[in-house]
């Protein structure tokens, strides 16, 4: 067979939406919930509403309330709560660096620090700060300079979105939701948002 021949019919189940083809019948179905906004799979843990496309996506999901890490390294002590944080650990023993630039020879070990690299040459900037009209491409540099240019003192980067209490440090945060607010939805995930948001939920 040549190698066209041997993709059609391996390929043999074909999304009619993005033409995308699969191997298996239950791969496309499963690619189709992307399509449909359909995720069957919720997770169980009291007071999380979050669903998911698949069984393993949800368990995944479950271990960040559980704190269980199964995934271990053979080469150190790591443990990762996923296979994934698995993959992208070992990399730091292997040196692979699978994420490529196409513009220039820059390779990183994972997808987020390539799309940042990219902003190096496309000029975007996402990340704005709340207070002013800085900006940068990555919002590591929003924090140092909320933080410690000494432009906006007494700003907190963590604010409640329940009360009046903010800090600049995300454990104390996570905390504070965990202690005062115990009705909060997913409160690991609240206190990365606040962070991320950067006052968005001020």
């Amino acid at each position: 067979y040549s190698v066209e021949k041997l993709f059609v019919k391996r390929s043999k189940f074909t999304c009619h939406l993005c033409d995308r083809s699969f191997t298996e019948k239950w791969a496309l179905n499963n690619h189709m919930k992307l399509h449909t906004g359909e995720k069957p799979f919720k997770c169980t843990w009291p007071t999380c509403h979050y669903s998911f496309l698949t069984a393993s996506a949800m368990k995944d999901h479950y271990r960040t309330h559980t704190g269980e890490k199964s995934f271990l390294c053979d080469l150190c002590g790591f443990a990762g709560g996923t296979r994934h944080a698995l993959t992208k650990h070992r990399r730091q023993h292997t040196g692979e660096k699978p994420f490529k630039c196409d513009e220039c020879n820059f390779a990183s070990t994972t997808q987020s620090h390539l799309t940042r690299h990219k902003r190096v040459h496309t000029g975007e900037k996402p990340y704005r700060c709340p207070w002013c009209d800085y900006r940068s491409n990555c919002a590591e540099n929003i924090r140092k300079h909320i933080l410690h240019t000494g432009k906006h003192e007494g700003v907190k980067m963590y604010n409640c979105p329940k009360c009046d209490y903010g800090t600049n440090v995300p454990v104390e945060f996570r905390n504070h939701l965990k202690e005062q607010h115990p009705d909060i939805e997913n409160p690991d995930l609240a206190y990365l948002h606040a962070g991320k948001g950067l006052g968005a939920l001020r």
